[in-house]
């Protein structure tokens, strides 16, 4: 048996037996399910994706109801997730599957690339678990599998990498006859067993053939590029509240936080301002900020908001440091 059999069927056998009962794996996979949990998960642990999940599904149980939520609501029940551009191209995807593809996902590869929002892993999730197309997914887990096992070297976030990954991942899904089975299980095997971290080695099916393991490197696996350094970023938020009111402002199409609602910022620390909370630091993917809340009058406002109450607020898109502000502090 060559070595890429070898691989797979382990890693379909440690799926059978170790496969988490999630609520989107089911018998006859609902391929609007798999999609957003897809996209949920994308950044997300699967623990603190689920719930939200559920509130989603709950919503929004078709694509159709998708397509036609009102964004406010969408992104309200987003708030905590962080990474919003997900949900808005979620529903721009949903908005042309309704348009283009009669409120139906389709069921090729190639054609889910054309949805808004769908990358290659995802396509590769949703094509083989739904339609059992042989396509090879390539996440954060499996590139750590892959890179471990075979002994790759390459970065896994250059261009170069990301190709061999793919026709690796490719590679080792073509033989089998389930590819639902194989893709999970490995995203599976990356999240449970061949950790960051502490991976069980000892009680590792592929560790008599796996290359890191016998040569010492599993710790320097996965190679990845250094980023660039973060930056820092002082933001003061100026609080308005008039009549157990408060005044918010929803932010344009062109910034991390795009559609979401927030306190109008300041420029500066205001001379007279009360700070209703010591400063928070809120990180980025790429940037840290730290975030002061100032009691200020509405003149010392400025630019377009309106007032909300308590509840209002809470059923809007709100960053979470904004929306734990809201319950907690008012």
């Amino acid at each position: 048996m060559d070595r890429f059999n070898r691989f797979r069927i382990s890693i379909e056998d440690y799926y059978s037996t170790h496969k988490r009962d999630l609520p989107w794996r089911k018998e006859v996979p609902v391929p609007y399910e798999v999609w957003l949990s897809e996209i949920i998960l994308q950044q997300t642990r699967v623990a603190q994706g689920t719930p939200y999940y559920h509130k989603i599904v709950a919503a929004f149980p078709t694509i159709e109801a998708l397509a036609n939520a009102e964004e406010d609501k969408l992104l309200a029940l987003w708030t905590g997730l962080g990474y919003y551009n997900r949900a808005r191209n979620l529903q721009k995807g949903a908005k042309q599957i309704v348009v283009d593809y009669h409120g139906q996902l389709p069921k090729q590869y190639d054609e889910l690339l054309k949805i808004k929002g769908i990358g290659p892993y995802t396509a590769a999730a949703i094509a083989s678990i739904c339609f059992q197309e042989k396509i090879g997914v390539v996440d954060g887990n499996v590139y750590r599998v892959l890179s471990r096992y075979f002994g790759i070297h390459t970065p896994t976030n250059s261009s170069k990498g990301q190709k061999e990954f793919q026709t690796l991942a490719n590679e080792c899904i073509k033989e089998t006859k389930h590819p639902d089975q194989y893709n999970q299980g490995i995203m599976e095997f990356g999240a449970l067993h061949c950790t960051p971290k502490k991976p069980n080695c000892m009680y590792c099916p592929l560790s008599d053939s796996c290359h890191a393991f016998n040569n010492g490197s599993v710790g320097a696996l996965p190679v990845k590029l250094k980023k660039g350094k973060r930056t820092k970023e002082i933001v003061h938020f100026g609080v308005v509240q008039n009549a157990q009111k408060m005044a918010l402002r929803k932010r344009g199409t062109d910034s991390i936080w795009a559609g979401l609602y927030e306190f109008p910022q300041l420029n500066e620390a205001p001379d007279h301002g009360q700070l209703l909370a010591e400063p928070v630091l809120h990180k980025l993917s790429h940037k840290d900020l730290h975030c002061s809340f100032w009691a200020v009058s509405e003149a010392e406002i400025s630019g377009d908001y309106s007032f909300y109450t308590k509840e209002e607020a809470q059923e809007l898109g709100m960053p979470i440091i904004i929306a734990d502000f809201v319950t907690k502090r008012l």
